[in-house]
């Protein structure tokens, strides 16, 4: 009889050990928040996913404060992403493990996190796709390069210049403002390595991968519907003036650039109409209403996107209404378009239609 009982007691034991050895993540997880309320935390301890993004929270509110300290904000996320072994956590692990190369000569973004306060993203890069010369306005970042390397450079305006100039391309007139801006940052980052810039300094940057690359980043606040990033040209030939470290730069100036639009008939807009696919990801429809023919970007073939107007410059050639995008459809005879193209500052998307 005291056989039996132990007998069943060791199948129970190992049956309760199967269903708690099911939740080990989640219990991790938990652990994880209670140490960090009892501040047991420090700068030693790996984190797991959920207590990367419940500490990431925390300290991400020290925003909303007056006056907000940019740089111990940064300094501490950074330390959080060092004590985060990225591949090993789950939805990091996937959304590397299903990379595709969709997009030749452009990278790959994957959001992982996204609410009001920051915003965490994957990149992936191949050799020679880059982004070039951009801001993040009234935002920090801060950049941990997983695998790879790249060279980051960081810059911060120095002067408005006086000069402006009129250029026409493509149909769209814009006024281009010259600037100066001060190299903050020019430096080789590799596995483990963190880039910063904050709202003050260094916001405006470039990465450019030697190898293929991937890169975590952390953006506070997260990007909204209104934020306008600024796209510069730089002068990196030579110092500005002779002055180490400053470089001539130029950017178009919003609200002075318009597009010279001619008028095209519904019989002519009304070829374009159609559902075009990226990847299985990602889809564009383009609908007609009244005379102007709308694009929206997707993520299913049922799904809804922002609607966006394109403005035509020349037959089979737009512009959307109100950012430095083209779209431009690829003709297979004079009224069947095969795709279209989606231009942008140094990268393009393509996408065949479909429907």
């Amino acid at each position: 009889m005291n056989d039996f009982k132990r007998r069943e007691f060791i199948k129970l034991s190992a049956l309760g050990f199967a269903g708690i050895a099911l939740q080990l993540n989640s219990i991790s997880a938990y652990a994880q928040k209670a140490n960090a309320h009892l501040g047991k935390w420090n700068a030693n301890t790996e984190l797991n996913w959920d207590a990367f993004l419940e500490k990431l929270s925390q300290i991400a509110k020290t925003q909303h404060e007056f006056p907000w300290d940019q740089n111990v904000y940064t300094q501490q996320v950074k330390q959080l992403l060092l004590q985060c072994n990225f591949p090993e956590f789950e939805k990091v692990r996937k959304a590397m493990d299903s990379y595709e190369n969709r997009n030749p000569n452009m990278f790959e973004a994957t959001g992982l996190h996204k609410e009001i306060d920051f915003q965490v993203g994957l990149f992936q890069f191949e050799k020679g796709e880059y982004i070039s010369h951009h801001d993040h306005p009234d935002m920090t970042g801060v950049i941990n390069v997983v695998s790879g390397n790249a060279l980051a450079k960081n810059y911060s305006i120095e002067e408005l210049l006086p000069e402006t100039r009129e250029v026409v391309s493509n149909g769209r007139k814009e006024i281009m403002q010259k600037v100066t801006i001060r190299e903050t940052s020019n430096t080789n980052v590799s596995r483990g390595d963190v880039s910063i810039l904050t709202a003050d300094e260094g916001n405006i940057h470039s990465i450019m991968p030697n190898d293929f690359t991937q890169l975590i980043d952390v953006f506070t606040p997260a990007y909204g519907r209104d934020t306008k990033t600024i796209w510069y040209t730089v002068n990196e030939d030579d110092y500005y003036e002779g002055r180490e470290k400053i470089f001539e730069a130029e950017y178009a100036k919003e609200g002075l650039s318009q597009v010279d639009t001619i008028l095209l008939g519904t019989d002519v807009l009304s070829r374009y109409v159609g559902l075009y696919k990226i990847n299985d990801e990602s889809f564009i429809k383009i609908e007609l209403s009244g005379q102007n023919l709308i694009l929206e970007r997707t993520k299913s073939l049922e799904g809804s996107g922002r609607r966006m107007n394109l403005l035509p410059y020349e037959q089979s050639k737009f512009w959307i209404e109100g950012q430095e995008v083209r779209c431009e459809f690829e003709m297979k005879g004079e009224n069947n378009p095969a795709g279209l193209s989606i231009h942008f500052k140094g990268s393009n998307i393509s996408a065949t239609k479909i429907k």
